[in-house]
């Protein structure tokens, strides 16, 4: 029987690979002198519509962004070493000032490599918000994956943070 996907024949489907799997979870707090709303606005427009590198030297560029409610915003980014991939981000939740989730999938040359859900909320408090990035991620086969948590807590916390 062959296969749907280029460059996988398999006469018999129980000879395809078993894929290996790391699952992970992590979450980032930090308190803004923002209120909830104005934090939310943050989040729910692009970082930068242009190619541009960051500081390790990966390539980042949107593809799309399109901010709604069962749509994608997707976008590409490529390692200093030649190694470029795609991302797509799915809204599944979007209240306004309140919460965003979105699920993500990251793609190496048409495969599937890492794959996780995103909530980012915010809490008023007295003097603004809370702001609470939580993910729990599946990486597919040891693929070494950009840290894009290391992007989003450097947004989270500033570009001095380092983990």
């Amino acid at each position: 029987m062959a296969s749907s996907r280029p460059g996988i024949e398999l006469e018999n489907p129980e000879e395809a690979p078993v894929r290996a799997i790391k699952r992970g979870t992590a979450v980032f707090e930090r308190r803004l002198g923002i209120s909830p709303q104005a934090a939310f606005g943050e989040w729910s427009r692009p970082v930068d519509l242009h190619l541009r590198r960051d500081r390790a030297g990966n390539l980042f560029s949107y593809v799309s962004f399109d901010f709604r409610l069962d749509s994608e915003t997707v976008f590409g980014f490529g390692t200093p070493d030649g190694k470029w991939y795609r991302a797509k981000m799915r809204y599944e939740e979007i209240a306004e000032g309140q919460r965003i989730t979105y699920v993500l999938t990251i793609k190496r040359r048409h495969r599937l490599i890492y794959l996780s859900t995103v909530t980012i909320s915010f809490r008023e408090t007295t003097d603004g918000c809370v702001q609470t990035y939580s993910e729990q991620g599946t990486s597919f086969d040891g693929e070494p994956v950009p840290d894009h948590l290391q992007w989003y807590a450097q947004r989270l916390f500033g570009k001095g943070f380092t983990g």
